[in-house]
């Protein structure tokens, strides 16, 4: 069973996961918590009030589906850790949103990506490839690609998903033969 993006479950298991994976909340009086946790508990209010058994029901899907773990404390509270699994579901919905941000100015350094996945973790090395496709990069050979754009945060990103940071090398350049040709690529 796939989960929906912007879904109930989705919203809950994305909040514990900005929570650090883990998260207490009292469902007694749920505006009580932190900042993040309201966010969460506002989609559960309605004109009667919270409706603390569709919370409940919502928290005990995604604990059958081993995403989370929940467990209600004799004091009312809720306590949600968030498991392997479910921060792999997030991590993998956030890596379709990733996105380089186009400076206004360049600052004259080329970003070199090189790469070099064993074997025996193809499919990472073919979703690394393929991601650095659709975030604009230029293919110079099959392991390098180079942009002009500051993409360090989410190299860092894309590699803790696929587990593969120790296999990836950015390299800064400033000049090379045939820089005219990419400037005209990515029009600078």
């Amino acid at each position: 069973m796939r989960l929906k993006r912007n879904s109930k479950s989705y919203k809950i298991l994305k909040t514990v996961l900005l929570a650090g994976g883990f998260l207490a909340l009292s469902s007694t009086s749920p505006f009580s918590g932190a900042q993040l946790a309201r966010g969460l508990i506002k989609e559960y209010f309605r004109k009667k009030g919270f409706e603390r058994e569709r919370f409940l029901r919502d928290l005990k899907r995604l604990q059958v589906r081993e995403m989370l773990d929940y467990k209600e404390l004799s004091d009312g509270k809720i306590e949600l850790t968030l498991t392997a699994s479910g921060k792999r579901k997030i991590l993998n919905y956030n890596i379709d949103d990733i996105k380089l941000n186009a400076q206004k100015k360049w600052d004259g350094k080329w970003r070199l990506v090189m790469f070099d996945i064993p074997h025996y973790q193809k499919k990472a090395r073919d979703a690394f490839r393929q991601k650095l496709r659709q975030l604009g990069f230029y293919a110079i050979q099959k392991s390098v690609f180079i942009t002009p754009y500051e993409c360090e945060n989410e190299i860092d990103f894309i590699c803790s998903v696929f587990n593969i940071r120790r296999f990836i090398l950015i390299l800064y350049v400033s000049h090379f033969e045939g820089v005219e040709k990419l400037r005209h690529h990515f029009n600078i």
